[in-house]
């Protein structure tokens, strides 16, 4: 004979759900809707971060924010550091503006005129690249001037840099036909 009692079955509790671990500060992730990026931070990192800028470090006696290098001008180092961080910066702006209009020239190149012609085309890009390309001459003319900066401090203040043994040694002059 069949038991017809019913059999008590043990529920197997089902695996916890866990929520998905937070991202990395600094990593950005997708959202769920398969669209945009989420940018939110956790705000705790803002306020971590906000502490830090207001605070000097325990260890050393250096801001906590710094700006250009040799921003300081405390010494002829930070003023060689200045002007050779300016001469790098606007050497770099002046390369990225020049491949810029070279770019922007060539794709206007392409655009012919409202009556479909191409005649003209590549005069009407130059005229509205000109303005770019004199935007790339005077990064490189900034770069140019500050390497006269620091050339201009040396020579104006090398006396006095010589007695505290931070200046150029001074070199003689060079005979070019010296061989007699």
């Amino acid at each position: 004979m069949a038991d017809t009692t019913p059999i008590n079955r043990a529920r197997i509790p089902a695996k916890p759900v866990q929520a998905p671990a937070p991202a990395p500060v600094g990593i950005v992730t997708k959202t769920r809707n398969g669209g945009g990026l989420n940018p939110s931070l956790n705000p705790t990192v803002n306020i971590n971060l906000q502490k830090n800028v207001n605070q000097a470090p325990a260890g050393g006696n250096s801001p906590a924010v710094k700006g250009t290098p040799g921003g300081d001008f405390t010494s002829n180092e930070d003023i060689q550091a200045y002007c050779e961080h300016g001469r790098k910066e606007a050497r770099r702006r002046a390369v990225e503006r020049a491949l810029d209009a070279a770019v922007l020239e060539g794709r206007l190149q392409n655009i012919p005129d409202v009556g479909g012609s191409m005649n003209g085309s590549r005069a009407r890009a130059r005229r509205v690249t000109r303005w770019l390309k004199r935007i790339a001459q005077a990064e490189k003319l900034i770069a140019k001037w500050y390497a006269a900066l620091f050339a201009a401090f040396e020579r104006e203040y090398e006396s006095e840099l010589m007695k505290i043994g931070k200046a150029r040694q001074q070199q003689k002059p060079h005979n070019h036909f010296g061989w007699r």
